[in-house]
């Protein structure tokens, strides 16, 4: 019987996602690996349930939560205090599951030298990572930003898929598309007068040689309105344009006035626009005791124009694992 109402559609995806993901997984299969050896094994109807409950964020807000659609897998376990110590053996068919999931949206890719190239990343608060602007860190505020603004390839969507989350430690969000924004402050945001480094979770990188570093915008225009690139944990300005650098000041405030607090538990996966909305986190106190908050991130190319700029940027060297080709979902 094919199934009606929105709840039963997202039930029969999610059984359906832990079926095929705990198959391939006895069969062998990882989540780096599933693109290169098993695409065309993916049954049609596992294609079909997805494409049945799976909607982008909406492009006001910039974020949609698909609740429950993780039900099936349980708590992999404690959560572990460092991602290299989460166990690949109980978290496998939960990576394959959301590395399906993210090829029904678009193109799965990591990063070569954000957790070992993996395609799929544990955020878990770690020691001696606490103050930090990264996804490891806790009882610091992890300021707004968009994932990776320092790379002209960086994500259009962002995963968050929520393993664990006792403490109901919200995700906040916020979008650019409802700070209004006037036409004089878009003019003044658009001026490539800013640099955007890499974060604390890469190797130390530096401008290559005999590249020029020309700057980057805060705001551009898509066809339906503004988008963001944005992130002042790591940004430094390149000239003495005083009215961007005070209008770039003001946006902390503006984004926060707008804030959503998204209480993701565990099953949920919360789809953030990376183009529209910044997202961040409050500060909390870890345990360390394998109860604490822990998400798994993974991010998705889509087949979306992004200013024809961007194409001359460097990126600070840091290269793409993949992107993976999508399933072949119906539109």
């Amino acid at each position: 019987m094919t199934p009606t109402s929105s709840d039963e559609r997202m039930r029969h995806a999610a059984v359906l996602l832990h079926q095929v993901a705990t198959e391939f997984t006895a069969a062998g299969a990882t989540a780096d690996d599933l693109f290169t050896d098993w695409l065309h094994d993916v049954p049609a109807a596992l294609r079909d349930a997805l494409d049945a409950v799976v909607e982008l964020p909406d492009r006001t807000s910039g974020w949609r939560v698909l609740s429950g659609l993780l039900n099936e897998f349980g708590a992999p376990g404690p959560t572990p205090e460092h991602w290299r110590k989460a166990s690949s053996r109980l978290t496998e068919p939960l990576d394959v599951a959301l590395v399906l999931l993210a090829g029904a949206i678009g193109r799965v890719f990591g990063w070569e030298g954000q957790q070992d190239g993996r395609l799929v990343h544990n955020i878990v608060p770690s020691k001696g990572y606490e103050h930090l602007q990264v996804g490891a860190s806790s009882t610091t505020p992890l300021a707004w930003h968009t994932e990776d603004a320092f790379h002209p390839q960086r994500a259009e969507l962002i995963m968050l898929a929520c393993v664990r989350n006792d403490d109901r430690i919200g995700s906040q969000v916020s979008s650019v598309r409802r700070i209004g924004l006037t036409d004089h402050e878009v003019d003044v945001l658009s001026r490539p007068g800013l640099r955007i480094a890499p974060d604390d979770s890469y190797p130390e990188q530096s401008t290559p040689d005999g590249v020029r570093d020309n700057g980057i915008p805060t705001v551009w225009i898509a066809e339906d309105g503004p988008c963001l690139r944005y992130d002042p944990s790591y940004t430094t300005f390149l000239g003495e344009d005083e009215e961007l650098r005070t209008l770039h000041g003001t946006l902390e405030q503006r984004l926060t006035a707008c804030r959503e607090v998204v209480p993701v538990v565990a099953g949920d996966v919360l789809l953030i626009d990376n183009d529209i909305a910044v997202h961040g986190r409050a500060a909390f106190e870890p345990r360390y005791d394998g109860t604490d908050r822990w998400l798994k991130r993974t991010m998705v190319r889509l087949d979306r124009p992004r200013p024809e700029a961007e194409s001359a940027e460097h990126g600070f060297g840091q290269l793409l694992v993949g992107p993976q080709p999508a399933l072949e979902v119906r539109s």
